[in-house]
């Protein structure tokens, strides 16, 4: 048991489930450059102060620590993206031109002790804006996330926006103290209203106030919603937030965006550096969001010169399961078709390989020693779809079987026309993933 055992909070993927990973970062990939975003890949760790820095010293608890040799400095796995290109933006690339437009792969660490999901390595895929302080940015990030959805087949999600500053300037208002403030935001969270009857209760609060916070949690919805909180407080730091939150609402109804989207202005989860439009993607399968973002415009002050800034990232597991749910994905094989050469002058075999490779396919030697029918097996348990079969009686030296390991049939073929043969046949094969 000990030769296999892994930590707590990670998990092998073998290939099917590899595979199916590669294929939705391909295809994310492929949204974001659409959009004109480049690609980025940033260190695995990092020195754990300069991360704190963005992330706020409570973060650290949830950090993968190590110390640095030769120096004995501490440094953690990164447990963010965005607050490494926020770094990067702010330093290194302080003088570009704005805006920047990043995307990138990457796994991120954290401790987790969620009863739910607790996995403490998290396969992600995102994108940063950095330099755009407005609706339409915001409103931009919104419709690249409901793009990627749509792109790899999921259908079934919605994404709950939100305005940070219309919960903080809330709470700031009814004059609790910061434990207060913090306990009432943790309810607010969890979306524990029992919770929250309970402490309004409690607090030296007044009855517009109690009320005021015991509406919070019934915030969501459509537009609706916006007049209802209006409602709630006149400050201009509420109102300021529900503009906001309007105009870019409008800006996704431009889009033709409206099914896709619902306000939720009792969400105040997320990283602290969150300062705006927030939004979170969910579906009907899942317990759990497939993405989430928002606006970050302090986090590049922590590093060099303030830059507003906005992003999201994909969270690849989960929407992998989510897919899953509502369409199980065929299995992915790490071959096109397995090339079963029983003559020992090999140079022919060598010859279809290489030029069915050259076509785009994946092609698998078949070199271990093993009658045909245990070729066909392993063909059919790795998810190949053709064998190509050759010199074993009653075949010639110009002649071929190809076998669909799918259907199950074979078929004779001249030597000289299995490549245009399998080529074309492959062509005409939808793919082992699609999504």
């Amino acid at each position: 048991m000990l030769r296999s055992e892994i930590p707590r909070g990670t998990r092998v993927l073998l290939p099917v489930m590899a595979a199916k990973k590669r294929r939705l970062e391909e295809l994310l990939l492929a949204v974001f450059f659409r959009w004109g975003f480049q690609e980025v890949v940033l260190p695995t760790f990092e020195y754990m102060d300069v991360l704190t820095l963005g992330l706020g010293e409570a973060f650290k608890e949830r950090m993968f620590k190590l110390e640095e040799r030769q120096t004995g400095r501490m440094l953690s796995l990164r447990p963010d993206v965005t607050t490494q290109i926020a770094k990067l933006s702010a330093t290194l690339l302080a003088g570009q031109p704005r805006p920047l437009r990043f995307c990138y792969v990457a796994n991120v660490f954290r401790h987790n002790e969620s009863q739910t999901r607790n996995l403490q390595e998290l396969y992600q895929t995102g994108v940063e804006l950095i330099g755009l302080d407005s609706p339409e940015a915001d409103a931009e990030m919104i419709a690249i996330a409901v793009e990627c959805m749509q792109e790899v087949g999921l259908h079934d999600f919605r994404l709950a926006v939100s305005q940070l500053e219309f919960c903080r300037s809330i709470l700031a208002e009814t004059g609790l103290r910061d434990e207060e403030r913090e306990d009432i935001q943790a309810a607010l969270q969890k979306k524990d209203t029992s919770t929250l009857e309970t402490l309004v209760t409690q607090y030296d609060l007044s009855r517009h106030d109690r009320d005021m916070l015991l509406t919070i949690p019934s915030l969501f919805g459509k537009t609706e919603v916006l007049q209802r909180a209006a409602q709630l407080s006149q400050s201009p730091a509420a109102q300021a937030a529900l503009e906001n939150l309007a105009q870019v609402y409008d800006i996704l109804k431009a889009y033709g965006l409206e099914d896709r989207v619902l306000i939720d202005l009792s969400d105040i989860r997320g990283l602290h550096y969150y300062t705006g439009i927030t939004f979170e993607g969910f579906t009907s399968n899942l317990g759990y969001r497939v993405c989430s973002g928002g606006r970050y415009d302090h986090l590049l002050g922590c590093y060099g010169p303030s830059d507003p800034a906005t992003g999201f990232a994909v969270d690849l597991e989960a929407l992998i399961e989510a897919i899953e749910h509502a369409n199980p994905l065929p299995a992915q094989s790490g071959a096109d078709c397995l090339l079963m050469d029983f003559r020992k002058d090999k140079r022919e075999a060598l010859r279809i390989s290489r030029e069915l490779r050259r076509r785009g396919h994946r092609v698998a030697r078949d070199i271990i020693v093993r009658d045909l029918q245990g070729s066909l097996d392993y063909a059919r348990h790795t998810g190949m779809r053709y064998g190509i079969l050759m010199g074993l009686p009653p075949l010639t030296d110009d002649e071929a079987v190809l076998h669909d390991v799918v259907a199950g049939t074979a078929q004779h073929l001249a030597l000289a026309d299995i490549v245009e043969y399998v080529d074309a046949a492959l062509k005409r094969t939808a793919p082992t993933v699609k999504l």
